[in-house]
């Protein structure tokens, strides 16, 4: 089993960013069976990324009315995007036309996403609320990599030691 944490987001645009952190502290575990990338790619600029994952967990950030509120989404929930060319598809519409295209795509798929307000804010700086909220958007997304059977308490060696061990012996 292989899961991808795809951490989303923009680090420039304020509370954009909050995926990008969200997934600084999961890239820490380095959990057992896990990957995480951090990206500010989207639509088919993700499917190299993805490709060959039993199961995909989002972490980003999404437009609502209660900044700071942490949501669990379906592929499913997310509504198709009017685009002006398929440069720009969404990501459940480029998930659909790389499994159609016969890559391996991963079979779950799950996001978890922080609310907030306004994302183009150019260097505004994380709010107060998403700061808050960072905690709760990283457990969230510990329970559901739990869930999935992946042992979050299992983590794998960090290659650089690895190699640092073996050129002491």
């Amino acid at each position: 089993m292989a899961l991808l944490v795809l951490a989303l987001g923009n680090d420039l645009l304020g509370d954009d960013g909050i995926g990008l952190r969200a997934g600084d502290e999961l890239e820490k575990k380095n959990i057992l069976g896990v990957k995480v990338i951090k990206s500010g790619l989207s639509g088919l600029y993700l499917i190299d990324l993805i490709e060959g994952f039993d199961d995909l967990l989002i972490i980003d950030s999404i437009m609502g009315d209660e900044p700071g509120k942490v949501v669990h989404l379906k592929l499913s929930q997310l509504k198709p995007q009017v685009v002006p060319s398929a440069h720009y598809l969404g990501l459940p519409e480029a998930l659909e036309l790389a499994r159609h295209s016969g890559l391996r795509m991963p079979k779950r798929v799950a996001i978890v996403a922080m609310q907030i307000a306004n994302s183009q804010e150019i260097g505004s700086g994380m709010s107060e609320e998403a700061q808050q909220c960072l905690p709760t958007l990283i457990g969230d997304a510990l329970s559901l990599i739990s869930e999935w059977g992946y042992d979050v308490n299992a983590w794998r060696p960090n290659p650089s030691s690895e190699s640092n061990r073996s050129r002491r012996a």
